[in-house]
Protein backbone atom coordinates (compact mmCIF):
# COMPACT_ATOMS: atom_id res chain seq x y z
CA UNK A 1 0.00 0.00 0.00
CA UNK A 2 1.07 3.56 -0.90
CA UNK A 3 0.15 6.82 -0.15
CA UNK A 4 -0.72 9.42 -3.03
CA UNK A 5 2.39 11.19 -4.42
CA UNK A 6 4.76 7.94 -4.47
CA UNK A 7 6.54 7.15 -7.18
CA UNK A 8 6.20 4.14 -8.82
CA UNK A 9 9.68 3.33 -9.07
CA UNK A 10 10.51 4.27 -5.22
CA UNK A 11 7.57 2.20 -4.16
CA UNK A 12 8.89 -0.91 -6.55
CA UNK A 13 11.97 -0.37 -5.08
CA UNK A 14 10.65 -0.69 -1.58
CA UNK A 15 8.23 -3.75 -2.59
CA UNK A 16 11.65 -5.62 -3.82
CA UNK A 17 13.38 -4.57 -1.03
CA UNK A 18 16.41 -2.98 -2.83
CA UNK A 19 16.74 -0.41 0.11
CA UNK A 20 18.90 -0.92 2.95
CA UNK A 21 16.72 -1.45 6.23
CA UNK A 22 17.82 1.10 8.65
CA UNK A 23 15.69 -0.44 12.06
CA UNK A 24 14.35 -3.24 12.45
CA UNK A 25 11.00 -3.79 15.35
CA UNK A 26 10.29 -7.80 15.98
CA UNK A 27 6.64 -8.33 17.64
CA UNK A 28 6.87 -11.96 18.00
CA UNK A 29 5.09 -13.20 21.01
CA UNK A 30 4.03 -9.56 21.86
CA UNK A 31 -0.04 -9.55 22.50
CA UNK A 32 -2.06 -6.86 20.21
CA UNK A 33 -1.57 -4.28 22.40
CA UNK A 34 1.65 -4.64 23.23
CA UNK A 35 2.21 -4.47 19.70
CA UNK A 36 -0.01 -1.31 18.74
CA UNK A 37 1.93 0.54 21.41
CA UNK A 38 5.48 -0.83 19.48
CA UNK A 39 4.24 0.03 16.13
CA UNK A 40 3.33 3.30 16.87
CA UNK A 41 6.50 4.62 18.94
CA UNK A 42 8.62 2.84 16.70
CA UNK A 43 7.35 4.61 13.60
CA UNK A 44 7.61 7.88 16.15
CA UNK A 45 11.19 6.96 17.13
CA UNK A 46 11.76 6.53 12.90
CA UNK A 47 10.47 9.88 12.16
CA UNK A 48 12.75 11.63 14.97
CA UNK A 49 16.21 9.78 14.03
CA UNK A 50 15.61 10.14 10.55
CA UNK A 51 14.92 6.46 9.21
CA UNK A 52 13.16 5.86 6.27
CA UNK A 53 13.16 2.23 5.23
CA UNK A 54 12.27 -0.02 8.05
CA UNK A 55 11.24 -3.85 8.27
CA UNK A 56 8.71 -4.91 10.52
CA UNK A 57 8.71 -8.37 11.77
CA UNK A 58 5.50 -9.65 12.37
CA UNK A 59 5.29 -13.84 11.84
CA UNK A 60 3.22 -16.35 9.96
CA UNK A 61 0.98 -17.35 12.85
CA UNK A 62 2.41 -20.63 13.26
CA UNK A 63 2.36 -20.71 16.50
CA UNK A 64 -1.62 -19.73 17.21
CA UNK A 65 -3.40 -22.86 17.34
CA UNK A 66 -5.58 -21.44 14.46
CA UNK A 67 -2.80 -21.18 12.36
CA UNK A 68 -4.11 -17.25 11.47
CA UNK A 69 -1.21 -14.44 11.69
CA UNK A 70 -2.99 -11.86 13.85
CA UNK A 71 -0.58 -9.55 13.98
CA UNK A 72 -0.03 -9.33 10.54
CA UNK A 73 -3.96 -8.14 9.80
CA UNK A 74 -3.43 -5.36 12.60
CA UNK A 75 -0.41 -3.96 10.95
CA UNK A 76 -2.49 -3.95 7.44
CA UNK A 77 -5.40 -1.78 9.60
CA UNK A 78 -2.51 0.36 12.20
CA UNK A 79 -0.08 1.47 9.05
CA UNK A 80 -2.36 3.49 7.05
CA UNK A 81 -3.53 5.37 9.89
CA UNK A 82 -0.05 6.58 10.57
CA UNK A 83 1.05 9.53 8.89
CA UNK A 84 4.55 9.34 9.19
CA UNK A 85 4.01 5.91 6.96
CA UNK A 86 4.48 6.34 3.32
CA UNK A 87 4.48 3.16 2.28
CA UNK A 88 4.35 -0.90 3.10
CA UNK A 89 4.59 -4.00 1.82
CA UNK A 90 5.06 -7.50 2.09
CA UNK A 91 8.68 -8.32 2.76
CA UNK A 92 10.69 -10.62 0.43
CA UNK A 93 11.38 -14.15 1.13
CA UNK A 94 14.95 -13.11 2.40
CA UNK A 95 14.00 -10.55 4.70
CA UNK A 96 10.87 -12.81 6.45
CA UNK A 97 8.49 -13.19 3.54
CA UNK A 98 5.09 -13.26 4.27
CA UNK A 99 5.80 -12.76 7.86
CA UNK A 100 7.49 -9.28 7.49
CA UNK A 101 6.73 -5.93 6.10
CA UNK A 102 8.99 -3.12 4.66
CA UNK A 103 7.75 0.23 5.93
CA UNK A 104 9.01 3.44 4.04
CA UNK A 105 8.81 6.27 6.78
CA UNK A 106 8.21 10.35 5.91
CA UNK A 107 10.82 12.62 6.28
CA UNK A 108 11.25 14.44 9.17
CA UNK A 109 10.61 18.40 9.48
CA UNK A 110 14.55 18.62 10.34
CA UNK A 111 15.47 16.43 7.43
CA UNK A 112 12.96 18.09 4.73
CA UNK A 113 14.05 21.23 6.03
CA UNK A 114 17.70 20.17 5.47
CA UNK A 115 17.43 19.09 1.74
CA UNK A 116 15.62 22.64 0.99
CA UNK A 117 18.86 24.50 2.08
CA UNK A 118 21.14 21.74 0.24
CA UNK A 119 18.90 22.09 -3.33
CA UNK A 120 18.44 25.24 -2.81
CA UNK A 121 22.64 26.29 -2.70
CA UNK A 122 23.02 25.26 -7.02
Amino acid sequence: MATPGIQHGVFRKLRLGQYPIEARLDLHRMTVEQARREVFGFIGDCVRYGLRSVIILHGKGERNPDGIAQLKSYLAKWLPELDDVMAFHSAQKHHGGTGAVYVMVRKGDRDKQHNRELHSRR
